[in-house]
């Protein structure tokens, strides 16, 4: 066990292949998670990645820790011809501010839906940094979204200027009487998570470009990503990208 870390620690750089070793090889947590920090890392961290990394028994901590060594440095990319969708090599190329997933070789964007707010004032209570300081409840209206999407899935969030990656919400919506309702409320102290939302992180793949990244795969169902409008403290209205994940 001794030589096979000390072999490691002579290597130029780790890769999510050699995390995946190290887990078999029966070595500690703690230890692996020191190699990572000190070891040189290119690890790739998308979705299918982690879906990977998972199945092979790879700890969330562990998955942290490579997410704050980084990703594997990409090729710049070549820009793409407006209004098509490009192959994805290096950065995603997309055409723009929004949300778009990923399908084949190229991103498209994912559909937004108006959100109606069974609260008054609900923005008032969602901070730009996506923290709810009281319980709100929203619907969209429809039993489906026109978004389908397969695991595993990547989706690409574009801000636009003068709004934080912070300010997204994940939720999954419930359908009942021909609409999709969800609510959320204060994070919770236990999970560090607000009430009603998944937890996702993210990892920049390009200028103002970042990657969600899920611990485990999304089940099938019906999900929608909250873009907290600011500008719009009475909530009258709110955009939220949904989609459908099919088995």
């Amino acid at each position: 066990m001794f030589f096979g870390a000390t072999f490691l620690f002579g290597q130029e750089a780790m890769t999510n292949e050699g995390v995946i070793q190290l887990v078999k090889s029966g070595l500690s947590e703690g230890l692996i998670t020191n190699i990572i920090r000190q070891q040189p890392g290119t690890y790739t961290l998308g979705a299918m990645e982690l879906v990977t990394l998972k199945e092979a028994g790879v700890s969330e901590r562990l998955i942290s820790a490579m997410l704050d060594k980084g990703k594997t440095p990409q090729p710049t990319a070549a820009a793409p011809t407006p209004g098509t969708a490009a192959a994805a090599v290096g950065a995603p190329q997309i055409p723009g501010m929004g949300l778009f997933y990923r399908k084949d070789t190229g991103y498209f964007e994912l559909i937004s839906e108006r959100v109606e707010w069974y609260t008054g004032g609900a923005l008032k209570y969602i901070v730009s940094a996506g923290i709810v300081k009281k319980d709100v409840k929203g619907s969209v209206a429809g039993a489906s979204s026109l978004n389908f999407l397969r695991n595993p899935m990547e989706i690409v969030i574009a801000p636009p200027v003068g709004r934080s990656i912070t300010s997204y919400l994940l939720v999954q919506l419930k359908g009942e009487d021909g609409v999709r309702k969800f609510n959320v409320g204060p994070v919770s102290k236990q999970s560090g998570v607000a009430k009603g939302a998944i937890p996702f992180g993210v990892e920049k793949v390009g200028e103002n470009q970042y990657r969600m990244v899920l611990p485990t795969a999304l089940g099938p169902g019906e999900y929608g990503i909250l873009g907290i409008i600011p500008e719009d403290p009475e909530g009258t209205s709110s955009k939220m990208y949904t989609f459908r994940i099919l088995l």
